[in-house]
């Protein structure tokens, strides 16, 4: 047992604190006090003790009491407290609804109180280690989930800038549409109708799925992807299937890791959820809310929120800024647009949302344009 462990005693019997600390000296620093405000000072201004021993029939003062005012004022946490009480006391329900840990009797018995007061000590010493191993357990989790957290998002934002050097007119499009995207998405979630669908964790984690949107146009020919010139018929149908290619493209990475079993399971892990948004928006981001879209043809709320809000920024910023194929267009001339496919191209309500975030995303298009 370690000599720094304190052992307190309360008793205004001096020749009972003199017997104890006789019998206790081996197992740490014993400290005597013969009067409860003494006693109840030093526990306020000094490091918790090791284990309490109370005297429940001094003079001046009443050790019930004094245990409960511990209890209730929170002075002391998961320290082991001891009752000392005269042999002739018969109602021990009294003592063991008091809270106190344990009790002895007096007159003490050395084997007894050494015994008693060292497994007590012994106890307290283990549940401080678990509790010291459960922290340091918990700040490596914590420094493991940051550094795989950094990790990851390093990785996604690698992947998504590579995807951005296919398209040299639209080379911050990801950014923008990215921060886009996050405006439209916190202006929902004030709304009455989306307030218990779009929470922090919601946005946080759609927020960064949202740059995967385009990834299938890595498959896409570079002479198609690149043309100067309107694209033909079949040249467009092409194109078209960067949204199978990059949903594919997520499934099959996913399918191959631990993550598949996350998506096939109920659990609400973070991972999980993410790469069904990622999925959803790859995917889902040119569907139409009047149904005429693609690739499925998918109508209204069955067209996932993520890919409807994201179906919008990425349509205002291919309008508003300069592609190989045309010049942009103006930011007044865009909203028109996107105001006028209310109810057909998009959600009413991502328009609604888009319409008063204008100043905000005005901001962003004047200082990150082409």
């Amino acid at each position: 047992m370690s000599n720094n462990t304190q052992i307190l005693i309360l008793d205004n019997d001096l020749s009972c604190l003199t017997t104890l600390e006789r019998i206790l000296h081996s197992l740490g620093e014993v400290i005597c006090f013969n009067n409860a405000m003494d006693f109840l000072e030093h526990l306020k201004t000094k490091s918790s003790p090791g284990i309490i021993l109370i005297d429940t029939n001094s003079h001046g003062f009443n050790g019930y009491e004094i245990l409960n005012k511990l209890h209730s004022q929170s002075i002391i946490n998961d320290v082991p407290i001891l009752l000392t009480i005269k042999e002739d006391v018969k109602d021990e329900s009294t003592i063991h609804l008091s809270g106190a840990h344990d009790y002895l009797f007096k007159p003490y018995r050395l084997s007894i109180v050494q015994n008693r007061v060292k497994s007590y000590l012994e106890l307290k010493q283990v549940r401080d280690q678990l509790k010291d191993q459960a922290r340091w357990i918990e700040n490596e989790v914590t420094k493991r989930i940051y550094d795989l957290q950094l990790t990851f998002d390093l990785s996604i934002d690698i992947v998504t800038q590579l995807v951005e050097t296919r398209n040299p007119d639209g080379a911050t499009h990801i950014t923008r549409t990215r921060n886009y995207y996050e405006i439209i998405m916190r202006r929902l979630q004030k709304s009455e109708k989306y307030r218990s669908v779009i929470d922090e964790k919601y946005i946080v984690r759609t927020v960064k799925a949202s740059p995967l949107h385009d990834i299938g146009k890595m498959g896409i020919p570079e002479n198609i992807l690149m043309k100067n010139d309107k694209l033909s018929t079949d040249e467009f149908d092409i194109v078209k299937t960067h949204t199978t290619i990059g949903y594919n493209t997520i499934k099959n990475v996913v399918d191959t890791s631990f993550i598949t079993d996350l998506l096939k399971s109920n659990a609400n892990s973070d991972s999980s959820e993410f790469f069904k948004e990622a999925l959803n928006i790859a995917k889902y981001h040119h569907e139409y809310w009047d149904g005429s879209g693609y690739p499925e043809g998918l109508k209204e709320d069955k067209i996932p929120l993520s890919a409807r809000v994201m179906a919008i920024v990425d349509v205002f910023d291919a309008l508003s800024n300069k592609r190989v194929y045309k010049e942009a267009w103006s930011i007044e001339k865009t909203t028109h647009y996107i105001k006028s496919k209310s109810g057909t191209q998009f959600d009413p309500d991502v328009v609604k949302a888009f319409l008063l975030e204008s100043d905000a995303i005005r901001k962003i298009w004047e200082t990150t344009r082409n």
